[in-house]
């Protein structure tokens, strides 16, 4: 079984409407947060529950992790806003919350946010 960040990483990097972005786990590099690099992204566990015991063991998992996306214009706001939301609910993560934002500390850069969730069998 893969780590929530991993399996992420492995749905967006693998999708056709996603895979221009540029992904990072857990943090993004120096050298990568500038404007020429961009689209970059950050997958972020932010917590995990088990859920529905039998016989104190759990039977599933659930993930809760968070999705930057770093992009230059609004175009391409508009390019990947739901086909990230499209790409993860097809693999069975549902979006709790979404943003759209300026960042000031990347040079003016729009800035895409996400947060999925999904539950996992562990059998």
């Amino acid at each position: 079984m893969k780590t929530a960040v991993s399996q992420v990483y492995s749905i967006l990097n693998n999708a056709e409407k996603t895979k221009k972005i540029d992904f990072y786990t857990n943090g993004v590099p120096e050298s990568a947060q500038t404007v020429p690099n961009l689209p970059i992204g950050r997958i972020v566990e932010l917590y995990g529950n088990y859920d529905d015991y039998a016989s104190n063991n759990p039977l599933t998992i659930q993930f809760n992790v968070q999705v930057d996306v770093w992009v230059s214009t609004l175009k391409e706001v508009d390019a990947f806003y739901f086909a990230l939301d499209e790409v993860m609910r097809v693999e069975g993560w549902e979006c709790t919350y979404t943003e759209q934002t300026d960042d000031e500390d990347l040079e003016g850069s729009k800035r895409i946010i996400k947060r999925y969730v999904a539950t996992i069998s562990l059998n």
